[in-house]
């Protein structure tokens, strides 16, 4: 009788991998490991208890979403946030996100008022602590994209999710923006209650060019300041 063929065991190397990269990754995000930090492969491998195979690996993952750079001869370092990165990725922010305001105005599902206004109650708790708005901050913006009903819009949303959270980590940083970002956001869910399409994408669209606006600001300020001009092995 013919032995059964031997299924060899998943990679245990790759399931490490996407969890070392999803740490470091969110340390990005937070500001937690800062842009033009370099990565030091024996301190990090001490720090998250892995050895250097997979924390390399992870590494070269990173680097492939944009957030790390290497230079050569050099070492790995987190990449900053350019003026060029935030000028792609907020006009497509508007339109995916606008978009998915309209649509969510339009879906019927009554359940759709307690999980938006349970989210702007969080929020208003959180106006003074920049990191936790942050993050549900984020669920907010997911939520919507949710209720849009639309596949195709929340895969390209999807894609740009992680990108848009370090965004919104500088953005929130800015004093008095959660407190300006929570008001925008019970415009956009007033809209959307009252099913009123136009309204919701409309305030929504005025949402993200006003974090946009943010944005370029303190990105052109940072790409502007003489310790930037001294050394820039973060930008690639």
């Amino acid at each position: 009788m013919t032995e059964p063929a031997v299924v060899r065991p998943l990679d245990d190397h790759r399931s490490l991998r996407e969890r070392i990269a999803a740490r470091l990754r969110q340390a990005i995000i937070t500001g937690d490991l800062p842009p033009k930090t370099r990565l030091v492969e024996p301190e990090l491998a001490r720090q998250l208890n892995v050895s250097r195979t997979p924390l390399r690996e992870a590494i070269r993952q990173l680097e492939a979403e944009g957030f790390v750079v290497t230079v050569p001869r050099g070492g790995a370092f987190v990449r900053e946030t350019t003026p060029r990165d935030v000028e792609d990725l907020y006009p497509i922010r508007a339109v995916i996100e606008g978009l998915a305001a309209r649509q969510a105005a339009g879906n019927p599902d009554p359940a759709k008022r307690e999980l938006l206004q349970g989210i702007l109650a969080e929020l208003a708790h959180l106006t003074a602590d920049s990191r936790q708005y942050h993050e549900v901050s984020g669920r907010f913006h997911d939520a919507i994209v949710e209720l849009s009903g639309n596949r195709q819009l929340r895969a390209i949303y999807q894609g740009l999710t992680q990108h848009v959270a370090r965004m919104r980590t500088l953005t929130l940083a800015a004093r008095g923006r959660p407190g300006v970002s929570l008001q925008e956001h019970r415009r956009i869910v007033a809209a959307i209650l009252r099913g009123r399409g136009a309204e919701a994408e409309r305030a929504m669209r005025e949402h993200i060019e006003g974090a946009h606006g943010v944005l370029r600001e303190r990105v052109q300020r940072s790409a502007g300041s003489p310790a930037r001009k001294r050394g820039d092995q973060g930008e690639s």
